[in-house]
């Protein structure tokens, strides 16, 4: 698929997408917010094999442009369950939304990348950042990684110009010169390369961070419809044990269900992790966000880092599968 046409299918998702929560309003399944993400793989694979009819769940899925707008249609009532990476969730706690996150289904250590144009690397190196104009998603992993990216390479985050957008808008902005820099995750990355071509350059940094992927439920969902929740995580469940045998028609789903091109999923494929689990370190990450958040503002200083167990469901993943959830969750 072409980048322009990529481009116009996501546009077609932004228009459409808002207007048909309307029509699912009344729908007796649950309604999930699915991001148009290559790490919602599980879902599309689920509802390609038709694994939700399997275990007696039609869930309407409604598509969004990134998890942080996935959470804001579960924080505001329009859909019953939603995927998002940790950061959102993280700040939903801090807002006290009444949801709980049930599991993490895929993981990935590199999926963020910091891209920046050639125009300001020849002034100085990364170091030139300061004082320039860096385009990232507000409260999604985008601008977490942002302010890792910076610190590591010894630059203030409060000493740029920060550039909020959503997410399906950095590549364009970063070729057009609107943004100095950007702070993406994929497929975005490889379509700001596409686009920016000469004039970009991706800046090479350790993994600094591990990025999980999760499903989350409103509690006045979660708690009188367990049986439909469980069957949602068998259906992903038996989805991603497709994706490990079939790995080559995964991957054509993913790029199909996605909108990516073909050599872009096979270039990204051996970053992800598919699998259900709720371990040590999502509690960790979250935990050091929370300090981040509060430390840079994004929260109110006064409140107290919130007590992120009270929104970790494990028992109905327990229930499928008792080794996939870490002796820390209760």
């Amino acid at each position: 698929m072409c980048i322009r046409s990529f481009l116009v299918r996501v546009l077609a998702i932004v228009l459409c997408t808002g207007a048909g929560f309307g029509s699912i309003a009344a729908a007796a399944e649950p309604r999930i917010a699915v991001s148009r993400s290559p790490l919602s793989l599980p879902f599309f694979v689920a509802k390609e094999k038709n694994l939700f009819a399997k275990y007696k769940v039609e869930p309407v899925v409604v598509e969004c442009l990134g998890g942080d707008r996935c959470m804001k249609e579960l924080v505001e009532g329009r859909v019953d369950m939603a995927t998002s990476t940790e950061l959102p969730f993280m700040f939903a706690v801090f807002d006290g939304a009444p949801i709980s996150l049930i599991t993490t289904f895929v993981t990935n250590k590199d999926d963020m990348r910091f891209i920046v144009r050639k125009s300001v690397l020849q002034q100085g190196g990364v170091k030139s950042l300061t004082g320039k104009r860096v385009g990232y998603v507000e409260k999604a992993s985008s601008h977490y990684y942002r302010d890792l990216f910076l610190l590591y390479q010894g630059i203030d985050p409060q000493a740029i110009v920060p550039v909020p957008m959503g997410g399906e808008a950095l590549a364009t902005a970063l070729a057009k010169g609107e943004v100095d820099a950007i702070s993406v995750w994929e497929p975005w990355a490889h379509v700001a390369l596409k686009l920016g071509g000469p004039d970009v350059a991706l800046v090479d940094a350790p993994r600094l961070y591990s990025q999980s992927f999760n499903l989350m439920a409103r509690n006045d969902y979660r708690v009188p419809q367990a049986r439909r929740v469980s069957a949602v995580l068998a259906a992903l469940s038996e989805a991603i044990q497709f994706i490990k045998k079939n790995p080559e028609e995964a991957k054509r789903i993913l790029a199909r269900d996605a909108g990516v091109d073909p050599e872009i999923a096979e270039i990204i494929w051996p970053t992800y992790r598919f699998e259900l689990s709720l371990q040590q370190s999502l509690l960790t990450t979250v935990q050091g966000q929370a300090r981040w958040a509060r430390r840079e503002g994004h929260v109110n200083k006064a409140l107290g880092e919130p007590e992120f167990l009270n929104y970790i469901d494990a028992s109905l993943l327990r229930k499928l599968s008792a080794k996939a959830v870490d002796y820390v969750y209760p």
